[in-house]
């Protein structure tokens, strides 16, 4: 049968697909649902205490009239997120005669992780050089991700949608396509602040002369045209933007369950001194990616995609590790482009692996009450995965250079 199935190709947008590639890749997708399904039951905490309440707000305003109420400013609305995530909430309301609600808020995260899974074989099929092969690989690979499962299934977390969009992003990138580039980061933005995370690459490759400003004010454009069904529902302007604002000073846990270097201070600090120390965290921040950025900027090597992919993973680990408060769930975008990172060369799945195996034990920590108390270790491991891509990142720049003056 596979011996069968391997002498046919199907021609999609130019490119020859075996059958064989094909039936593998529905077998994957039907077994990447498959797989998510027991945990769609599970109540998690974020869904107990937050968004099952913004459901029920949803309801009780009646639908599209709950755009119109500003957070924190009126009882019936709670959420602290954007009114992106508003909409699909309004979305859903209309459509709860079909599921329920935690099955409902559950099933777009993991639609969108199907999104990031096959964004993740197209950029794997680009930096491969067209290999079909590595490409189906990458997506097998993100598709079962435990933290990608655990982050829709069973946490019913939205950080799938950002990241997808992001993925989106760095995909029209690639290929070229500076306007979706833009557009793609703006949605996701619009989602989450955390988007952010992808701006050092975007930065440095503009100063290398990689990336053109010309189009950038698609950002704003789009970010305003995503308020507009809000706004009409009665919001301001300046509040839809000051919700990224409130969401920073929620938190003042130097660490929210991430290894970072955070974790060797004690949490027993008083607030005043720990807000003190993320102020300076966030400087610090910056500082590191500016040396960063620097260092790069002064070296001539010619850039490849599969750099450009190391460099992404590079940088926003990079920005897990130096900035405060970060959830363990901010992990998501690096830990799936490490599943396109192990396939450009074998020897690199360690990195996602390990990155793996930390996200479990952190994610495990807040769903099922994981023995494991203090994640200080998990820094120094985080400390030698960074390395480790680093120096990937610059033997990849040694070689580039030493190829040229040969």
């Amino acid at each position: 049968m596979f011996d069968e199935l391997a002498k046919y190709e199907i021609k999609i947008r130019d490119v020859s697909i075996r059958a064989i590639d094909l039936f593998f890749f529905c077998v994957i997708l039907g077994l990447a649902i498959a797989v998510r399904l027991p945990f769609l039951d599970l109540v998690s905490g974020d869904y107990y205490y937050f968004l099952s309440h913004w459901m029920d707000e949803c309801h009780r305003a009646g639908g599209l009239q709950y755009l119109g109420i500003v957070p924190g400013k009126s009882e019936n609305s709670t959420i602290n997120y954007g009114c992106m995530y508003q909409y699909i909430i309004v979305l859903l309301h209309y459509l709860g005669r079909f599921a329920s609600d935690i099955y409902l808020i559950k099933w777009v995260s993991v639609i969108f992780d199907i999104v990031c899974s096959i964004t993740a074989m197209r950029i794997a099929f680009i930096v491969s050089d067209n290999d079909v092969s590595r490409a189906l690989m990458a997506f097998g690979i993100a598709s079962f991700l435990p933290t990608a499962v655990l982050n829709s299934a069973a946490w019913a977390q939205c950080d799938s949608v950002y990241v997808a969009f992001i993925m989106l992003s760095f995909l029209s990138y690639l290929r070229g396509r500076e306007a979706r580039t833009y557009i793609y980061f703006a949605l996701a933005y619009s989602f989450k602040q955390q988007a952010v995370f992808i701006l050092p690459f975007y930065v440095i490759m503009w100063m290398k002369g990689r990336l053109s400003l010309k189009k950038i004010y698609l950002v704003p454009v789009t970010i305003f045209c995503t308020m507009i069904p809000a706004m009409i529902a009665g919001r301001r302007p300046a509040e839809l933007l000051s919700i990224y604002l409130k969401q920073a000073n929620t938190y003042t846990m130097l660490s929210m369950n991430y290894p970072s270097i955070y974790t060797f201070i004690s949490s027993s600090l008083k607030v005043e001194t720990r807000k003190m120390i993320i102020s300076a965290g966030l400087i610090a921040a910056i500082a590191v990616m500016g040396f960063l950025a620097y260092y790069i900027w002064n070296r001539h090597f010619e850039i490849t995609r599969e750099y450009m992919l190391t460099l992404v993973i590079l940088s926003s680990l990079l920005c897990l590790f130096v900035l405060p408060v970060m959830h363990e769930r901010y992990g998501y975008l690096p830990e799936m482009l490490a599943a396109v990172y192990g396939v450009t060369r074998y020897n690199r799945l360690i990195i996602c692996a390990v990155l793996q195996c930390m996200s479990i034990v952190t994610y495990s920590r807040f769903l099922f009450g994981s023995p494991v108390r203090d994640i200080w270790p998990l820094t120094i491991i985080m400390f030698v995965v960074i390395a480790c891509v680093g120096h990937d990142l610059m033997a990849q720049m040694d070689k580039k250079e030493l190829t040229d003056a040969g």
